[in-house]
């Protein structure tokens, strides 16, 4: 892999090394719960303290987890290509294996350290079902869909004008197409899941964990398009363009001022809190 790959796969790696470490840490347990609490607009009772802060340490160590699993089988593939690992595109990736391996190990941990119920207690339940669309803001969640619908029309474009097509490129897009499935199919397989409750507090607290799991999730499939996008739009600028400076500096830009945009956007509308405004609207005032 060239020098940037190997950066990005170190750096990736230790943070995931810290994180988990970190997950066994009482102190560093009980500030990310609190951390959690303050991000979604929930407090913690004291009943679920212990759950909130098992199920918020479970969700970072299994992601990590998977972050990690997914940039050393990244790194693994590239090796076995040395043409592909020394292409400009191999940190993208890197970084595209690491998204797709968290949202995988938070999947996993969806179907883990749910609350223990006394048998014996009154059950509380809402009256209406559920979906999807009730715990990701439609910002993420049709920015998910977009961003791997452009990738997958750049690629064919790419494809069609004859541009240089790495294999790099192919799995970029292949990674956002089926991080997307993930999400579209297990999530709503984790939003199906029953919650059992003994009051509406432990039901609030079970809907900001599986928000936040949902929300992990179609971070992967953004990341992997996005990614796809500009490697493919660098090779159509390549082919059509001759690699022009102007044109490539161009698509760079755009990718900044979009990634910015987003980002501003995102915490404006603060999405960690949409579960809130969609099924506990009497918790924000809406």
């Amino acid at each position: 892999m060239n020098p940037s790959a190997w950066t990005a796969a170190a750096v990736i790696g230790a943070l995931g090394l810290a994180l988990i470490v970190s997950t066994f840490n009482p102190g560093q347990r009980a500030a990310r719960a609190n951390s959690f609490a303050r991000s979604v607009g929930l407090e913690i009772p004291d009943s679920l303290r212990a759950v909130i802060t098992e199920r918020v340490a479970l969700r970072h160590r299994s992601g990590a987890i998977g972050m990690i699993v997914g940039i050393a089988t990244s790194a693994f593939l590239l090796s076995m290509d040395p043409a592909s690992s020394e292409n400009f595109a191999s940190p993208f990736l890197l970084i595209g294996g690491a998204f797709a391996g968290l949202a995988i190990g938070v999947t996993f941990s969806a179907a883990r350290a749910a609350a223990p119920i006394d048998p014996d207690a009154v059950k509380y339940a809402r009256t209406n079902a559920v979906a999807l669309d009730d715990y990701v803001a439609p910002l993420e969640r049709t920015g998910g869909r977009v961003v791997v619908g452009l990738a997958v029309v750049t690629l064919i474009a790419a494809l069609v004008v004859g541009a240089p097509v790495s294999g790099i490129l192919v799995a970029l897009a292949a990674l956002g197409v089926a991080a997307l499935l993930v999400f579209e199919i297990a999530g709503r397989r984790i939003v199906s899941r029953s919650q059992p409750a003994q009051s509406p507090s432990d039901l609030a607290w079970d809907d900001a964990v599986r928000a936040s799991v949902l929300r992990d999730m179609i971070t992967a499939p953004i990341i992997l398009g996005a990614d796809a996008v500009v490697v493919a739009g660098g090779a159509l600028v390549t082919r059509l363009l001759a690699g022009s400076d102007f044109a490539n500096g161009a698509i760079l830009m755009a990718v900044i001022v979009a990634a910015i945009a987003l980002a501003v956007a995102a915490i404006t509308s603060r999405p960690q809190r949409y579960f809130l405004r969609r099924l506990w609207p009497e918790v924000t005032g809406a």
